[in-house]
């Protein structure tokens, strides 16, 4: 990856705006003041929804083992980061270190 992200579409030759990836979930939570009540139909103690952000990340193996009597592969993490074009919507990723 070149040091700045490309400011120009490879596409269409449009800019290109950097971002992030986020996924937003959505979780139904029992209630927790009457959990036998919760999710039946008809129950006066509605369910909860809880929504969350996650960002995803790549992960990759280093080479190296780890761990002194169980012995594990150890993992790199990094961010995905990314560009979109403004024109035509193209979407690039890229995965950097964490410390960027």
């Amino acid at each position: 990856m070149v040091n700045k992200m490309e400011s120009k579409c490879p596409k269409c030759g449009g800019g290109m705006v950097e971002g992030e990836v986020h996924f937003d979930t959505d979780a139904i939570m029992p209630n927790q003041m009457n959990s036998y009540m919760a999710g039946i139909p008809g129950s006066p103690i509605p369910n909860v929804y809880q929504s969350s952000t996650s960002k995803p990340y790549w992960e990759e193996k280093t080479g190296r083992r780890t761990g002194f009597i169980l012995k594990s592969d150890e993992k790199r993490t990094l961010k995905i980061k990314g560009s979109r074009c403004s024109l035509c919507g193209y979407i690039e990723l890229y995965a950097v270190d964490k410390r960027e």
